[in-house]
């Protein structure tokens, strides 16, 4: 995936991640990730919901964080680690 491609709100999986039929996607919103939940039969979208807060986007991948159980947790992914989801019609 591109650094372009992340900023115009492109879907995506993270490669190392879970990748079977109706995983979540994920895609960014000019200011947070939103996670897609998506249908195990067809792979559309049921619901979409946030994910994480995005802190930085630079030219090779982007950093972002959240809270779970009132603890800070960071993460920071490359553009590389990210896989396009491409719908099928």
């Amino acid at each position: 995936m591109t650094q372009e491609q992340f900023l115009s709100g492109t879907p995506f999986r993270v490669i190392t991640g879970i990748n079977y039929k109706g995983a979540v996607t994920f895609k960014y919103d000019g200011k947070c990730l939103m996670q897609q939940s998506r249908s195990s039969k067809d792979e559309r979208i049921l619901f979409e919901d946030y994910h994480l807060n995005v802190s930085k986007v630079g030219n090779k991948g982007f950093e972002g964080f959240t809270y779970v159980m009132e603890k800070l947790v960071k993460v920071k992914y490359k553009y590389t680690e990210l896989q396009e989801f491409i719908e099928e019609a």
